[in-house]
């Protein structure tokens, strides 16, 4: 039932290691979307077999995460074996102190990958749509006046896992069709962190995670992503660690940094994910041993 304690103290204290004291201070200066609840951990899972143990069967299930200031949470019905094996209905939301966010969709999960589509809709606190530009700079980002942002996706998401004699490697793909956007302005989207010329936006992502111990509760890797908005032939590139920790059947922590390489934006830190620790809690009806945590 429990994890690693040490090995998750060791796993953090490398990932915080990773992140240059520069970028590090340069938090405190980031941009207003830079309190987006962060999906670059979208696939970075440590979770334990002992949701696929259950029979199939109807379920309502609960996933809940939070990280710094921001939660989200999923709500699924369904039938299948919840947070393994399932077929149903979704619906996300986020919330944090720059956007609210909503999903509602259909999605199908087994263990080597999973397929999710429906529309978003985002809302932001204080983001304004930005004025079309070759290159967009941080203080065009940070601009108190204007149209404040908001639209609907339509969203499709694909992942996978391929096993290896050591690990396994994920590859997630998404794309994006953004709508109700005003005419001649770009969107700084929520989800993938970029500035964008609607309507279309895809992503690709490849990580590795490494398994440590018997069971393997404690997972260390890394993750590559291009993004790609034809509007403007924009291509981002982050690099960076990832680290899952599974600390009993139903909560694990995660972290990750995914740091831009390549960006023709002049947007700093707020193009990036600075390696936020998350806790992930799972629930679902007819748990065989529902205590908690």
């Amino acid at each position: 039932m429990r994890g690693h304690p040490l090995g998750l103290g060791l796993a953090l204290s490398l990932l915080a290691a990773f992140v240059p004291p520069s970028t590090a201070r340069a938090q405190q200066g980031v941009g207003l979307g830079a309190a987006s609840p962060p999906d670059v951990r979208t696939d970075i899972t440590a979770a334990r077999p002992y949701w696929g143990a259950g029979p199939p069967r109807f379920f309502a299930s609960v996933m809940f995460e939070t990280a710094g200031i921001s939660v989200r949470d999923e709500l699924a019905v369904g039938y299948g074996r919840p947070h393994h094996t399932w077929a149903g209905l979704q619906i996300d939301n986020k919330l944090s102190l720059s956007s609210l966010t909503f999903f509602g969709g259909v999605r199908a999960v087994a263990p080597w990958g999973s397929v999710k589509f429906g529309p978003r809709f985002v809302t932001a606190a204080n983001q304004k749509l930005i004025p079309e530009a070759d290159v967009v700079t941080k203080t065009m980002l940070d601009a108190g006046e204007g149209l404040r942002s908001k639209y609907l996706s339509l969203d499709a998401e694909a992942s996978f896992s391929i096993p290896l004699p050591f690990g396994a490697i994920g590859l997630l793909a998404t794309g994006y069709g953004l709508v109700s956007v005003e005419d001649d302005h770009y969107v700084f989207e929520d989800s993938l962190r970029v500035v964008i010329e609607p309507p279309f936006v895809g992503r690709f992502r490849a990580s590795y995670l490494a398994p440590i111990g018997s069971p393997a509760t404690l997972k260390i890797g890394a993750l590559a992503e291009l993004v790609y908005n034809p509007g403007r032939e924009y291509f981002n590139v982050r690099l960076g660690p990832a680290v899952a920790v599974s600390l009993t059947h139903h909560l694990e922590a995660v972290a990750s940094v995914a740091l831009s390489v390549y960006n023709p934006d002049e947007i700093g830190v707020a193009g990036a994910d600075l390696g936020q620790i998350g806790l992930r809690y799972r629930w679902a009806t007819g748990d065989l041993w529902p205590e908690f945590p």
